[in-house]
């Protein structure tokens, strides 16, 4: 069972883990409004939580998702690519296989659908 909520942002607790390649996450871009309301974003499931900063960053994950087969990860030119893993590279082993990445899609969907709705 997956489960989804968001949270008021709050810089002292929340990342953005798909912003660069920083392995612990990195400070969320500069808000584009103080009157705006910033919010932080989660999906649980198969005992993994994503955490998101926007909407659009679930749509990311959720197209990444639905993908069996990715394309090759190498980037020229980057000769310390062990200090460093884009977000999807830091995913759990086998949480995009077979039946958990159906489940992995369906809660991103599902998330998607009413956190978007609402944030």
């Amino acid at each position: 069972m997956s489960k989804h909520w968001k949270e008021p942002f709050d810089p002292a607790r929340h990342l953005d883990f798909m912003w660069g390649a920083m392995v612990g996450g990195g400070p969320r871009p500069l808000k584009r409004d103080p009157l705006l309301e910033e919010w932080a974003y989660f999906v649980r499931v198969n005992g993994f939580t994503f955490e998101f900063v926007s909407v659009d960053q679930i749509r990311e994950a959720l197209e990444y998702c639905r993908e069996k087969v990715h394309p090759a990860r190498r980037q020229p030119g980057i000769t310390l690519e062990h200090y460093w893993q884009r977000w999807f590279e830091r995913l759990p082993k086998g949480l995009l296989r077979g039946k958990k990445r159906d489940e992995v899609v369906a809660a991103l969907e599902r998330a998607l659908s009413e956190l978007g709705a609402t944030g």
